[in-house]
């Protein structure tokens, strides 16, 4: 039998519910598009650690993402 590994997953919202505006020098606005960090959760496949997460963060479950982004993360060191 073989066990997969557990990867960790690090979670991003992108897009328009991320935008910021800023004032700059010139008294104009200048759009940006941040990224949001959801959470963090290990599973085998980013689908797998998303289920997870959303059974660790119930508030997950019903929110409807603008544009959701998984990076794997290497070695991660919680301080």
């Amino acid at each position: 039998m073989m066990i997969k590994e557990l990867k960790t997953f690090i979670f991003y919202e992108i897009g328009s519910s991320c935008r910021t505006d800023f004032l700059m020098k010139d008294k104009e606005f200048q759009s940006t598009e941040d990224a949001v960090v959801i959470g963090i959760a290990k599973g085998t496949t980013p689908k797998n650690a998303l289920k997870n997460l959303k059974h660790e963060s119930q508030w997950l479950k019903n929110y409807k993402f603008d544009s959701l982004a998984a990076r794997e993360a290497g070695k991660v060191i919680f301080i």
